[in-house]
């Protein structure tokens, strides 16, 4: 039935010009259709969002829309606090957020389409969507013929961008059409784009099962499990079954992110970066799918695997590709400089870590994003400052401000409350700094009455096979204490878990998670550097 799409057409009337041409008979006719519904049904005004209420300053209704947008109040609280100076239970306050909230879906349907940061995909998505209200709606109101006119508009732009539900619900409608009219060609042409449809977005959302399958698997288990590495292979053999049958552009791109999670699962990273660039050239070679945030989210994968990899140099040109593709400010800009700092912190490129970290931190809209990517911010701060310290480095390059800030331990413990009830995650950042900064200053009894908690810690938290390298680096700072802080015995009597962490877990992978800011084997060799100094400043 498939095959004779193609066919059918060659032998009918080119269906796409006889609905979009206005009936000769009554050229007015859809017009008429719609302004009858309008009169009939429409509302004294549109509220939406547009300039002339936004330049009202003093308005209520711009206060609160300011608000939202520059992260004035993240809570009702906030906003009925500022707003009012009452609580979220006033009537005033309630009035305004259901005003404000109707305004604002209302707006939704008023976007400009031709902004800049619409690609061609989300354009033709946007426009395929809005139709697809207004069909239902005439349809709904008997305007029939308008409603198909329309439908038909929209399922060539549909089919341009191979957007596969639009597709389904157009054919759909037309197809009852040309049952309606009797004409057999025209019901078998969209009878057959029907089921072609239908069958796409079945393959489509079994796709998208199967990721997420793998994605909510992977973030409980980690990477080590054998039985996740068969189930990605598993995926993929499946999606590329499917693949064969459909030219679905969501199809083929879920096929790569299967395909890619496989590859960070198994920790084949020169392999993930590879299935990455196949996937950035298939968009390219497919312009009409092709979308910035996909290209943004491909270079952010590959910036992770360059860390695990610890390629500084490719690292740094996809970076520099990657700020390209991301909004200066938005989310996934300060996620890519997560990842940029930690690649430069990797790689011992220090200088360019400091100047990534003022970046952020004196971005205007950093103090707007949410507390733990702030919290993140602050442990990096506290390994930043570590290094130029132990580096003696020009500390003036670490100033956020005129007031050129010290570091202070007892006040960063503080501000990372949220992480430092992450057991399993940057809470061993937080332990790992706090023990580095006592070594440096020489406070070993400190040191000593955390060591029973620490030990305690690393057994409870840190069994699993993705925490090996952590667990690993916390028993050799313990052996440091078990040693008395003696850096012969330390060195000797720690060796046998560098060389496990070094050589990597029992699965052999040595993955590096991304709370581990600065890798461990660099910062042993500095505990060892300074209990070797701690002995020789004794013996003199």
């Amino acid at each position: 039935m498939f095959g004779a799409i193609r066919t059918k057409l060659n032998k009918t009337k080119d269906l796409t010009n006889y609905h979009t041409q206005d009936n000769p008979d009554n050229p007015m006719k859809n017009l008429i259709e719609i302004s009858k519904i309008v009169t009939k049904k429409r509302i004294s005004k549109i509220e939406i969002f547009d300039k002339s209420l936004l330049n009202k300053r003093d308005s209520k209704f711009n206060e609160f829309y300011e608000g939202l947008v520059n992260d004035r109040f993240t809570t009702d609280e906030e906003a009925a606090s500022i707003l009012y100076e009452t609580s979220p239970l006033d009537d005033k306050y309630r009035q305004l957020k259901s005003r404000f909230s109707k305004r604002l879906l209302n707006t939704l349907f008023f976007l400009d389409s031709n902004d800049p940061s619409f690609s061609d995909y989300h354009r033709a998505n946007y426009s395929c969507n809005k139709n697809w209200a207004q069909i239902r709606i005439l349809l709904s109101s008997g305007a029939r013929s308008s409603a198909i006119k329309i439908a038909t508009k929209t399922l060539s732009v549909a089919q341009t961008y191979r957007i596969t539900d639009m597709i389904l619900n157009c054919a759909r409608i037309l197809m009852s059409n040309a049952s309606l009219s009797g004409d057999d060609n025209e019901y078998d042409y969209y009878a057959d784009l029907t089921h072609k449809a239908l069958r796409d977005m079945g393959f489509e959302i079994r796709s998208e099962e199967l990721y997420q399958q793998l994605s909510i698997n992977f973030a409980a288990a980690g990477y080590s499990d054998p039985e996740l590495k068969a189930l990605a292979d598993k995926s993929l053999d499946e999606v590329n079954k499917l693949i064969k049958q459909t030219d679905s552009y969501q199809l083929h791109y879920m096929r790569y992110q299967i395909w890619i999670i496989g590859t960070q699962i198994k920790g084949q990273f020169k392999e993930t970066i590879r299935v990455c660039e196949e996937a950035e050239n298939y968009l390219e070679s497919n312009p009409n799918f092709n979308q910035k945030i996909k290209l943004a989210n491909l270079a952010l994968i590959k910036i992770s695997a360059y860390l695990q990899l610890r390629d500084y140099d490719n690292g740094k040109r996809n970076a520099e590709k990657c700020l390209e593709l991301v909004q200066e400010g938005s989310n996934n800009w300060f996620v890519f400089l997560e990842y940029y700092f930690l690649l430069a912190m990797h790689t011992e490129n220090y200088i360019n870590a400091a100047a990534i970290f003022i970046k952020v931190i004196n971005h205007p809209r950093f103090m707007y994003t949410g507390d733990e990517r702030k919290e993140k911010w602050k442990i990096f701060e506290a390994y930043i400052n570590y290094i130029f310290e132990t580096e003696n480095l020009d500390r003036d390059l670490l100033a956020t401000d005129a007031t050129k800030r010290k570091f202070r331990l007892l006040k960063f413990l503080n501000e990372v409350p949220n992480f430092s009830k992450d057991k399993r995650g940057y809470n061993v950042s937080i332990l790992v700094i706090q023990i580095l900064y006592m070594l440096e200053k020489g406070e070993y009894s400190g040191i000593i009455n955390r060591s029973e908690a620490l030990n305690v810690y690393c057994s409870r938290y840190l069994r699993k096979d993705d925490a090996y390298r952590s667990s690993c680096f916390l028993k050799m700072l313990l052996t440091m204490v078990k040693e008395d802080f003696v850096f012969d015995r330390t060195k000797q009597m720690a060796q046998k878990y560098l060389r496990k962490m070094m050589a990597g877990d029992p699965s052999g992978n040595n993955i590096v998670n991304e709370w581990e800011i600065i890798p461990y084997e660099i910062l042993w060799e500095k505990v060892l550097n300074r209990l070797k100094n701690k002995t020789v400043a004794k013996q003199v």
